[in-house]
């Protein structure tokens, strides 16, 4: 008794979602079964009208177009009840985007309060001149570097597109298996190859 007192907010939510959810899997589990009821009950009509008992063959006419009926109320049932959940969740994305531009309309009159222009230019101006000496050291740096690499020679042989294209074509011809056995060979012949 108290249980549903106390519940909280989420757990009554989870509950109706758990609910919602139930019903619509015993709506389409009921449609499901009228449609295999609609099917017998052709076949049977079927077989009574190929044995000439016209006393089955018209109940049995009957019982196809009363579960007929039957499954297209449910189905139209099961329609209905989907759209108002789909309706539901567009309300709920509608609430949740107002919330987040309440929250970033506060947000944005925190930042205009606090603000002060001649503190801000003078920080952009500061990082902008960092930056430019930041950049000019890192082309220097890379400048040596690349003057290094290429006096220097390289004992390991950079790996070309006609190597790789080798090793997938030996990969192919190895034998049939699996693709994420070959992707894994290939991968491993090429790590070869770099070595």
């Amino acid at each position: 008794m108290f249980d549903k007192l106390f519940k909280s907010k989420r757990q009554r939510e989870l509950e109706r979602e758990i609910a919602i959810q139930r019903a619509l899997g015993l709506h389409r589990q009921h449609a499901n079964k009228l449609h295999q009821h609609e099917r017998q009950y052709m076949e049977k009509a079927l077989r009574a009208k190929k044995a000439g008992d016209k006393v089955n063959f018209q109940r049995l006419c009957r019982m196809v177009a009363q579960t007929t009926n039957e499954r297209r109320a449910v189905e139209s049932q099961l329609l209905y009840f989907e759209t108002i959940l789909q309706t539901r969740d567009k309300v709920r994305l509608f609430k949740d985007f107002a919330g987040g531009m309440k929250a970033m309309a506060k947000s944005i009159g925190d930042v205009f309060r606090d603000f002060d222009a001649g503190d801000i230019l003078k920080d952009v101006e500061t990082a902008l001149a960092q930056s430019t000496q930041l950049e000019s050291t890192m082309s220097l740096v890379l400048d040596r570097i690349s003057a290094t690499e290429m006096t220097s020679s390289s004992g390991a042989e950079a790996i070309s597109a006609e190597d790789i294209e080798r090793i997938v074509a030996g990969q192919e011809t190895a034998g049939e298996a699996s693709i994420d056995k070959e992707i894994e060979a290939g991968l491993k012949a090429i790590e070869r190859e770099l070595a």
